[in-house]
């Protein structure tokens, strides 16, 4: 833990802290004050990825030539263009969708060039735990952010809770100047925009997020249908549960390989929305969300390093994108998908459904990537990432 790191981990948990408070709170805003329906609000919320996947090839390009925090700085510059769109426009479905496709580009500036800087900062064979730590202060930041965003809706209006999302973003700006740079080849031949080594273990990503994507989206409708008087609680103890397993876990995927990682948290994964489906209670809310956030912990610091794997530096900004915006792929359509199959049939379907990709992507890792990274790597199994 450098002088450093500690920067970069503030910085993400003053912007994601913002963003938390964006999770719970947009969807009720589409649902309460716009008149939307909860198919509305998944349409809303996945409109993020569209301008994310679009732009996250361009950042990645950025920080390779660049370095870094470059693309964090303009991360937050657009995330508070998209505050100032959802309270200066007017009050309608299309100002939101607008602000969320602007703030799309701003997360993946900053989710990109977050985790780049934690991955080329640590030593060899601890990228996995290096990414588990970084990836904390952004759980930290999305299972705080409700419970002030609520509190700031309680006393004021949405109007201040755009406002305090502006301001986390500023403070994050003014954190990220204390960095020093990835420093970038601004000489070097461009990156590909699209990196092959990223692909495979970018889709399994994909289908492995479906779950806590889905449940991150209808958490606070779906909390008030079970009976949970304060919905904010359900962000806390996911994020909360994801922090103390990634400080408490976060070596794990460098010390028995990111697949055998990848595999127990698919397989929690598909345990936690059997959960949800079948114990539709607040304590069985509570429970799925646990398991399904100590299935999330273990997914990012294990695939990760597969997609960074024999990555020379000169692309690893260019790989990073790539993976990552798999994110935005799930993100685009997990919202829509997920809020029909709800409004058209029920939560229990939607839970299922999320646990059936979950399988696909322990198929995909399990026939496809496992394979390619045994043939690939050392006996001891360690993570390397070309220099």
């Amino acid at each position: 833990m450098s002088r450093e790191f500690g920067v970069l981990m503030g910085g993400s948990m003053l912007y994601f802290g913002g963003t938390g408070i964006l999770n719970a709170l947009v969807p009720t805003y589409v649902v309460d004050e716009l008149g939307g329906t909860e198919a509305t609000a998944g349409t809303v919320m996945g409109s993020i990825a569209i301008t994310a996947l679009l732009s996250r090839p361009l950042f990645g390009r950025i920080a390779d030539r660049h370095g870094s925090r470059r693309i964090l700085l303009i991360g937050t510059m657009l995330t508070i263009a998209s505050m100032a769109i959802i309270r200066l426009g007017p009050h309608t479905v299309a100002t939101v969708v607008v602000s969320r496709l602007v703030l799309g580009s701003g997360m993946a500036a900053m989710f990109t060039g977050s985790a780049l800087l934690a991955v080329v900062s640590a030593p060899q064979g601890r990228q996995g735990q290096a990414t588990s730590i970084m990836l904390v202060s952004v759980h930290a930041g999305l299972g705080t952010g409700p419970i002030l965003g609520l509190w700031i809706l309680d006393r004021w209006s949405y109007d201040r809770v755009w406002v305090a999302v502006g301001l986390a973003s500023v403070l994050s700006a003014i954190v990220s100047t204390q960095l020093g740079a990835h420093p970038g080849d601004p000489d070097a031949a461009p990156a590909p925009l699209i990196h092959r080594a990223a692909l495979l273990p970018g889709i399994v990503t994909f289908f492995g997020v479906f779950a806590f994507n889905g449940f991150l989206t209808f958490a606070s409708l779906y909390g008030r249908e079970v009976g949970i008087d304060d919905v904010a609680l359900l962000f806390t103890a996911a994020s909360g549960t994801i922090v103390v397993v990634r400080l408490v876990a976060g070596h794990v995927p460098d010390r028995i390989g990111p697949v055998r990682a990848g595999t127990g948290a698919l397989v929690m994964t598909i345990g936690a929305t059997v959960v949800l489906a079948f114990w539709q209670t607040p304590a069985g809310a509570f429970a799925g969300a646990v398991v399904l956030a100590c299935g999330l912990s273990l997914q990012s610091p294990a695939f990760i390093p597969l997609a960074l794997a024999g990555v020379p530096d000169r692309e690893r900004g260019s790989a990073m994108a790539t993976y990552t915006g798999f994110f935005d792929i799930a993100g685009a359509v997990v919202g829509p998908v997920i809020g029909l199959i709800v409004a058209g049939v029920s939560y229990r379907a939607a839970f299922l459904f999320t646990g059936g990709m979950a399988v696909v992507a322990l198929v995909l890792l399990r026939v496809l990537v496992a394979p390619r990274w045994q043939a690939s790597t050392p006996a001891n199994g360690r993570v390397v990432v070309a220099s």
